[in-house]
């Protein structure tokens, strides 16, 4: 889908940004993660910290214009912590 490829970004700007990230292990050893292109749709799917992904996924299209970047407070009651 050609439109969906317009909302990933420019591929010679991708080219540019980094394929993997390095997180340090509590042993002090490091895990290799591959970092993937995801439509910024699917964000809300994703477990990721802070949860922005229902946000980044409600608005209509990648640069949309927000005038209120406020969430809502992480608390154990709405969030299930790794």
């Amino acid at each position: 889908m050609k439109d969906d490829a317009r909302l990933l970004g420019p591929p010679a700007l991708r080219a540019t940004l980094a394929e993997t990230e390095h997180d340090e292990l509590p042993d002090g050893s490091r895990e290799t993660g591959v970092i993937e292109w995801v439509d910024y749709r699917k964000t809300a799917e994703l477990p990721v910290f802070p949860p922005i992904g229902p946000a980044l996924a409600a608005l209509p299209e990648p640069r949309a214009t927000v005038t209120d970047a406020a969430l809502p407070a992480v608390t154990d009651e709405n969030y299930t912590w790794l």
